[in-house]
């Protein structure tokens, strides 16, 4: 079995829903700190054609494992993200199909897990890109340890007989910790398609609301299809 670990981002980027789909199980790491200022809780869209941050403000005290962060209900935090996601899809051919992705937005309780949310919006934009792949969060694997230890443990945990790393994994891994378990380890590396966005120059790496919001549905699991699956 081929897994991926990757953190619970917001609004993920088609790289992360590219990485989950070529997978047969998502270990959502969860049980690590929160990083400040990083992609757990915000991601950027299109506005007017100009790269703008989603934001969801959180509670987050240094070393609160991402677990543990909890959505702060800062005044008015849903009405301008509201606004935002509905600019971003204005004049795209998601325009009129906003509100399935808002309802998970509305969802979300105050004080609320912001993992919980992040995985919310994770599966509905999966389910738009046609991936099916199931998910288990490393706050309930009774694993611990950091960096190749940790992934290791996670891997044995759930079975996986391969494990499939980010490029980033070629500086941190020890490779031979897996091989002592009889874990594969591949790296992939996505090759981010272009698509109309309305504006020039293309802006990559955005969330996968972008392409979802600007193409047909059919038009969108073949994005995910970019990638090249490299030995250790």
């Amino acid at each position: 079995m081929r897994v991926t670990i990757h953190q619970p981002e917001h609004l993920p980027w088609l790289g992360l829903l590219a990485k989950v789909a070529a997978s047969d199980l998502w270990i959502v790491l969860d049980s690590v700190p929160y990083r400040k200022n990083y992609f757990q809780n915000r991601n950027r869209v299109l506005v007017n054609g100009r790269p703008t941050w989603l934001t969801v403000p959180v509670t987050a005290p240094f070393g609160t494992r991402i677990c543990d962060v909890r959505i702060c209900e800062a005044p008015f935090w849903r009405r301008r993200y509201r606004g935002r996601l509905v600019q971003a899809a204005s004049g795209t051919q998601a325009a009129h199909r906003t509100e399935g992705l808002l309802s998970v937005i509305d969802a979300a309780p105050p004080a609320g897990s912001l993992a919980d949310l992040n995985l919310d919006l994770a599966d509905y934009l999966l389910s738009q890109f046609d991936v099916k792949v199931p998910t288990v969060r490393s706050s309930e694997l009774d694993v611990t340890g950091s960096k190749s230890e940790l992934i290791v443990g996670l891997c044995r945990a759930a079975g996986a007989d391969e494990y499939l790393a980010g490029p980033s994994g070629r500086d941190y891994l020890t490779l031979d910790a897996f091989a002592e378990h009889g874990i594969r380890v591949r790296f992939f590396d996505f090759d981010h398609p272009t698509y109309a966005q309305g504006h020039a120059p293309f802006v990559p790496c955005l969330s996968a609301l972008d392409a979802w919001s600007r193409l047909d549905p059919a038009k969108l699991p073949p994005l995910l299809s970019g990638y090249r699956l490299r030995a250790s």
